[in-house]
């Protein structure tokens, strides 16, 4: 008899005979209890009165959705009563947390390293003699010989600074562009992809208090404009946050916000000092203060005794929403930082216990190593 013809009979049957013969079947096999155990999951609701005043109460939504973590994100599209109590309890999810993050073996990651990566989701990575070009997965899908120095990329360039020059490189190596301006070093470029520019520090030799930012078209580094003389004291790193410059004016303790054309519009200041390193990721900025010259005296008499041992997630204003440190290493200092991957990458390098006692021609052996941190 066709499975369609029984069913059919089956129908029939009063609901109850119906529920007593299924229940009866399900007894004598624990793979149609399962089934049915399935189906009733599946086939049942709730009461009205309990989605009502449980699911959709508005003073109960932060409970249910606050312990979620960002990657559970698609609860917000179930209806509005929960995309507002997803915005609500989203600042106290927004925590970074370590996370496993291994290169591939064949990649050297001592001192000689510089990273960046591309719109599309490609890590390059600069080693004392190779260019590696990863994917997502931490495949090398490509290596190139060797370059001096790698700071910025788009998806067909990559480009960085050998002392008094910009270069502008294909991913494949070749050379296609570069820039000098004659008495000036340039440092820390970084790519304003949707404007076509390329912005750059620009220093004297010996003469911190006179950095200059450069603007450069981003394909052909000709020079479109310079700024910020006589606001900047040993400029580090920028970062582009929507139609701004955020660029780290070190030794006045301040971030300084200009137009992408240049204009000054304020200063951010907070409960940091010496910014060094900066990224920016949503409406979030990731700082690393620069280490003092001298660390052990800084860590006794300064207010801020972690100053480069630790990276602050700061609001758009300058306050301070999170304070990270090395999980296991406290002398732990970082490097270099970039976002890849919807992760924060930090380079640190630190001195081990079992280190610290040796010294090899004056200087204190340590190790470079590589913290990844989700909840951007």
């Amino acid at each position: 008899m066709s499975t369609n013809r029984l069913s059919a009979r089956l129908g029939q049957l009063p609901h109850d005979v119906l529920a007593e013969l299924a229940a009866r079947l399900c007894s004598e096999s624990p793979a149609l209890q399962a089934i049915a155990e399935e189906c009733l999951a599946a086939n049942s609701s709730l009461p009205q009165a309990l989605v009502e005043g449980v699911l959709l109460s508005a003073d109960l939504t932060p409970h249910i959705l606050g312990p979620l973590g960002t990657e559970d994100g698609a609860c917000a599209a179930v209806n509005s009563q929960w995309l507002t109590g997803w915005n609500e309890t989203n600042e106290t999810r927004r925590r970074l947390k370590q996370v496993p993050f291994e290169f591939p073996e064949e990649i050297d990651t001592g001192g000689g390293l510089d990273m960046t990566s591309t719109p599309d989701g490609r890590l390059v990575v600069r080693t004392a003699t190779e260019v590696h070009i990863l994917d997502r997965t931490m495949r090398v899908s490509q290596t190139l010989g060797s370059m001096c120095s790698i700071a910025a990329a788009s998806n067909d360039s990559i480009f960085g600074c050998v002392d008094r020059t910009l270069l502008r490189s294909t991913i494949g190596g070749a050379l296609v562009a570069q820039f000098q301006l004659e008495g000036y070093y340039l440092i820390y470029p970084v790519l304003a992809a949707a404007v076509g520019l390329l912005f750059c520090v620009i220093y004297l030799d010996g003469e911190a208090a006179r950095d200059e930012i450069i603007a450069l078209d981003a394909q052909t580094l000709q020079l479109r404009h310079r700024f910020g003389r006589g606001l900047l004291n040993n400029a580090q790193q920028l970062t582009v946050v929507r139609d701004e410059l955020y660029v780290c004016d070190t030794n006045n303790h301040r971030l300084q916000v200009f137009s992408l054309t240049g204009e000054h519009r304020r200063s951010v200041t907070g409960e940091w000092r010496s910014p060094e390193q900066l990224c920016f990721v949503k409406d979030r900025l990731y700082l690393v203060e620069q280490k003092p010259p001298d660390a052990d005296i800084a860590a006794k008499t300064s207010a801020f005794p972690s100053q480069g041992l630790r990276i602050l997630v700061l609001s758009l204003q300058g306050d301070i929403l999170q304070v990270v440190t090395h999980p296991t290493e406290p002398t732990a200092e970082f490097r270099s930082m970039l976002c890849f991957d919807h992760k924060l990458l930090a380079r640190y390098y630190y001195y081990a216990e079992s280190l610290s006692p040796r010294r090899r021609a004056g200087f204190t052996l340590g190790k470079f190593g590589m913290l990844a941190l989700q909840g951007l």
